[in-house]
């Protein structure tokens, strides 16, 4: 990062601020703040946490820019917007913006995590919430890197955060295997101290907990091919008793902090401009999604647009949880002809293809730019697939099959158990395909596509058509700002 952006990150984190609808954000007067002055109370403390917090809420991140770069390259959506159809097919080049903004978005959330864990252990305050603050930090921080290697592979491991030194401008790449190993150490240390989700009063509901740590640390290992430990993390999140499939699966993101969600960016509707970024005092932290996704003339702009490839993924069935002669999960996820839309039905001539997607969008809202509620980052769900894939991976058909039917059991989904025709799970291949395949349906549109095919050598075969070309796009390219001001940064090969 340059001087100007070190800089700006400087007072963004001087600006510890942000307020949430629950009550773990608070705003807190910045005028005259600086690192000497600042870290002196437990107050303190819990406001650069909460700043730590406040990146993920960015436009840049899970509302806006993060859901256009992961899933529109995917067989999942068409990006429907002028400013990033190159991610239809794969043509984008190292200037984009989109690329640029998430990659800033990470890093100013490391920089803020590392403030935390720099600053908050030498203040005078009680020591129990003292390591919470830095436990929660060191998720964060975990997370943000996750973001960044799953995104961009190598990328600079930026350990501290001191404005005064900048040859952080000129850090080269860490190999994504060692980066992993300091993620995997940050996550241990966070899960031996952050509570348990009920151990949470509901003030501080929606703050990082043991589970949630046990899930992220599960994940790094399975991306870095270690099942027998992702196995055993992810086991401890199924078996903990804090979190429960929810029944009506057309609730997951519309019932913020429901059973099933293991951790989510909280938003507000708290009045000023939804539009300016969410990331200061006086403006809205509300999120995005609905307006830029509902269709045009109904209340959004269409941006991202369920594929016809992703309709035939539902499979055919004629049982009694089945909608319209479908895996139920198609109408909890998409919007088809004939559909109820509010007072009206969905007509497929709202958008150039037909689709829209519905998961988290009803109850229909209207036009409004505000909308107030969460986005899951990570849900049970997710935990029980990426542990049957992993049970997979150590040769445990049984165990693999059984946590694949508890999904497909879900009172509202009710699909019959595996083996089915289409899928008869009776050897490792089969399985893995089932996997595959139930992944891509119940975690539609939960940015979740793009990094399955990558990770599994899926993506050539499955995005090929598309324009996705290996070795290249196994990776996005590092922004062409960063390496233009970084002569220590090298661009990702053949960009």
């Amino acid at each position: 990062m340059n001087k100007g952006k070190i800089i700006i990150l400087v007072l963004l984190a001087a600006l510890v601020y942000t307020s949430c609808k629950d009550g773990f954000l608070d705003i807190k007067p910045t005028s005259s703040l600086t690192t000497d002055t600042f870290y002196e109370s437990a107050e303190d403390a819990q406001s650069a946490v909460n700043a730590a917090y406040a990146s993920l809420q960015l436009n840049d991140m899970y509302s806006d820019d993060y859901p256009k770069i992961v899933d529109g390259p995917s067989d999942d959506v068409e990006v429907n917007n002028t400013g990033g159809l190159e991610f239809n097919t794969w043509s984008f080049s190292p200037s984009i913006q989109f690329i640029d903004d998430v990659w800033q978005v990470c890093y100013e959330g490391v920089f803020r995590s590392n403030l935390v864990l720099q600053h908050v252990p030498e203040i005078d305050m009680d020591e129990s919430l003292k390591a919470r603050f830095i436990a929660e930090a060191q998720f964060l921080r975990a997370l943000y890197y996750w973001h960044l290697t799953s995104l961009f592979g190598d990328v600079p491991l930026i350990k501290e955060a001191n404005p005064n030194d900048l040859s952080n401008a000129t850090v080269g790449k860490t190999s994504k295997a060692d980066i992993y190993d300091f993620m995997i150490s940050d996550l241990q240390a966070a899960v031996e101290v952050l509570p348990v989700k009920s151990e949470y009063s509901s003030e501080n509901l929606g703050r990082v907990t043991k589970g949630a740590a046990q899930a992220l640390l599960g994940k790094t290992y399975l991306y870095a091919g270690n099942y027998a430990m992702a196995e055993t993390a992810l086991d401890k999140v199924i078996n903990s008793g804090e979190y429960s499939l929810v029944d009506d699966y057309s609730q997951l993101w519309v019932a913020d902090n429901n059973p099933e969600s293991i951790f989510e960016v909280q938003y507000a509707d708290i009045g000023g401009s939804t539009w300016s970024g969410q990331d200061g005092p006086g403006v809205n932290e509300s999120n995005l999604r609905l307006r830029l996704n509902l269709p045009q003339g109904r209340g959004g702009f269409a941006n991202l647009l369920p594929t016809q490839d992703h309709v035939d993924e539902y499979e055919e069935y004629s049982g009694p949880s089945a909608i319209n002669g479908r895996d139920p999960r198609l109408f909890y996820n998409v919007f088809r002809e004939g559909d109820p839309f509010g007072d009206t039905q969905y007509s497929e001539n709202w958008t150039p293809l037909g689709y829209t997607m519905k998961k988290g969008m009803l109850p229909y809202t209207g036009p409004e730019d505000a909308n107030d509620r969460n986005i899951p980052i990570i849900r049970l769900g997710d935990v029980i697939l990426m542990a049957a894939e992993a049970a997979n991976q150590n040769d445990k058909p049984g165990k693999a099959i059984e946590y694949l039917n508890r999904i497909r059991n879900r009172p509202s989904v009710d699909m019959p158990e595996y083996p089915t025709a289409e899928y008869p799970v009776s050897n490792k291949q089969e399985i893995f395909e089932a996997i595959v395949h139930e992944r891509r349906v119940e975690l539609a549109f939960e940015y979740q596509r793009l990094h399955d095919l990558r990770r599994w050598g899926l993506a050539e075969e499955e995005l090929g058509p598309l324009g996705y070309q290996s070795p290249k796009h196994r990776y996005f390219p590092i922004p062409q700002s960063e390496v233009d001001i970084n002569s220590e940064l090298d661009q990702n090969p053949d960009y």
